[in-house]
């Protein structure tokens, strides 16, 4: 079972879609402007914090081919799934391709022990 007072943890990971390369350079600092920053702003008044943001930088045979991703610290889930539920109401999913992969936070022994019983 969950335990909903842990730490909450999403990182979204995404690739900007023609829907969004077609658009001018004006309208996307226009659409960032309206709908993203006041959601991210919002979020964190919530009590979320963005650990870090990144552009795909990595080179080796793993990597995924997708160009950015942000990691959330959320205080639970209800306000990660929020977050998720604002987003696509902002419109982001109709510019981005996005994939999530989010859970509570939890010490690396624990998520070995977890990957042994799997």
């Amino acid at each position: 079972m969950e335990n909903q007072n842990a730490t909450y943890i999403l990182t979204e990971i995404w690739n900007a879609k023609p829907s969004w390369l077609n658009l001018t350079e004006s309208q996307r600092r226009e659409y960032f402007d309206k709908k993203i920053n006041p959601l991210l702003m919002g979020m964190v008044e919530k009590g979320a914090e963005i650990l870090g943001c990144a552009v795909n930088g990595n080179t080796g045979a793993e990597r995924m081919n997708y160009q950015f991703m942000a990691v959330w610290k959320l205080p639970n889930k209800a306000l990660s799934d929020q977050l998720e539920a604002a987003a696509k109401k902002a419109g982001f999913l109709d510019y981005f391709d996005q994939v999530n992969f989010s859970g509570n936070m939890i010490p690396p022994p624990v998520l070995n022990e977890s990957m042994v019983n799997v």
